[in-house]
């Protein structure tokens, strides 16, 4: 296998991609603020809104702004990449490793080096022994390439 390619990837199919990592950080704090949320609401509604019981869910609800607005942020910083990596890169796929060259950079690494890879509609994510992921486009890839790469990757 020998595979070239040359492409610009953009902010929206980092989001793409990145999207599911990015649901994995936010998800325990999106369910806190939603449970306090909920429970702000429960005893709003169970105490019919009396002074007592907004004494207690009005700063359960304002709380639960706290694990909410840590969850937009972790979602945030997940999805946001440099503009460096948005600059056109050089994908140089063989049966030995995995190339990614841009003009200030290149990255080489054995495909034994990765331990598990998803398919999306956008990318090949691969997993990287040491936590770090990597991608390769689908886009500018043929068919034919594609086809083969997949094959490859679920083989190895």
């Amino acid at each position: 296998m020998h595979i070239e390619f040359t492409h610009a990837r953009t902010r929206a199919y980092f989001r793409r991609v990145l999207s599911a990592g990015a649901e994995r950080k936010a998800q325990p704090y999106a369910i806190a603020g939603a449970t306090l949320l909920a429970v702000a609401l429960l005893l709003a509604v169970g105490g019919e809104f009396s002074g007592n019981s907004l004494l207690l869910a009005v700063p359960l609800a304002v709380l639960a702004l706290v694990p909410l607005a840590t969850a937009g942020w972790h979602w945030r910083r997940a999805i946001s990449v440099p503009d460096s990596r948005l600059a056109p890169r050089t994908w140089t796929l063989t049966e030995e490793s995995y190339a990614s060259r841009t003009d200030g950079s290149t990255t080489e690494i054995a495909w034994p080096d990765f331990v598990s890879f998803r398919a999306t509609d956008d990318a090949y994510v691969l997993r990287h022994r040491g936590g770090a992921t990597f991608d390769i486009p689908r886009e500018p890839m043929t068919a034919e390439q594609d086809t083969e790469l997949g094959t490859f990757l679920r083989a190895a």
